[in-house]
């Protein structure tokens, strides 16, 4: 079996990118026809008996670890609650490649979070790399031009939101690291509706699901099973391969490939200044991520 630790792309985050990449859009379609809170309760109860049956007939062992339930739990209710929150919210006014864009910024926090956490050795390159990243975060949330206010708080959401999903990078590496990816995505799922169901119960009453056209079904179906179940999978199962540093990388592909998807379905396109400010991102979260690798390597030898 190839050894994916030494060697990059690893297959699942190949598909990882595409998949993410294209959510940005699809997203951007669910939400004409959903509030965000409705689409991320619903995905989440959708979600639910889908992996536990996917779990069921792989035969995946779902038993919680002695004395780690909480764990698992506390990790999902950040993964699958917390993060879509923030990420549903700031894409309701971000524009699909300002939003993938800003995201990207993830794996600098990965980074800075792994440090915190004793998973990685802090150098200068990689606090050097942040600050750049996070420099052209802030071009791409402020270059839009005339852009409206909205779309500046979506974009700050997002940036939120990629700082809670790094830290559910973290709480979710030693986890998968001691079991098979699918069943720990499984076990920690049920954390996210300590989250979930105070911010959408009232909303999902109230939605008139008789309204949605085949085509906002279809968006949601793909939110749902090929955006939720396949690319979390798919990118925790590069987690456990390749940890959190490597991982992190599919993080450059995603905005160019959102951005491509975003031009085709809406003919959305940047300003020469977002451009400017992805640029900045990538430059700054490969240096980052560059610098967190080789700390890896030089402490953690054997992994």
């Amino acid at each position: 079996m190839p050894d994916w630790r030494r060697r990059l792309p690893h297959p699942a985050l190949v598909l990882v990118v595409v998949i993410w990449g294209l959510n940005f859009s699809v997203i951007k379609v669910v939400l004409g026809y959903l509030e965000p809170s409705v689409a991320a309760l619903a995905r989440y109860l959708l979600m639910l008996p889908i992996l536990f049956g996917i779990a069921a007939l792989l035969r995946v062992d779902l038993k919680y670890p002695k004395g780690q339930r909480w764990r698992y739990v506390f990790a999902g209710f950040v993964a699958n609650g917390l993060y879509m929150v923030f990420f549903l919210e700031g894409m309701r006014t971000a524009g699909a490649a300002q939003g993938a864009i800003v995201l990207a910024t993830a794996p600098v926090w990965i980074g800075l979070f792994a440090i915190l956490a004793g998973q990685e050795r802090s150098t200068p390159r990689l606090v050097i790399g942040g600050l750049v990243a996070f420099s052209g975060a802030v071009i791409v949330i402020v270059g839009g031009g005339a852009a409206i206010e909205g779309s500046t708080t979506g974009a700050l959401l997002v940036l939120i939101s990629a700082i809670v999903w790094a830290w559910s990078v973290i709480l979710m590496r030693p986890l998968v690291a001691s079991g098979s990816p699918f069943g720990v995505f499984t076990l920690t799922f049920p954390g996210g509706l300590l989250a979930l169901l105070p911010y959408g119960i009232v909303p999902l009453v109230k939605t008139d699901w008789s309204a949605i056209p085949l085509y906002g079904w279809l968006a949601f179906g793909y939110l749902v099973l090929v955006a939720g179940i396949g690319g979390f999978s798919m990118y925790y199962k590069g987690l456990a391969d390749v940890g959190p540093a490597k991982t992190g990388v599919v993080q450059f592909f995603i905005p160019p490939t959102a951005a491509l998807f975003a031009w085709a379905a809406f003919g959305e396109s940047l300003t020469w200044v977002q451009i400017l400010g992805m640029a900045v991102v990538v430059a700054g979260t490969m240096v980052a991520s560059a610098a967190a690798t080789s700390s890896r390597s030089n402490t953690s030898p054997s992994e």
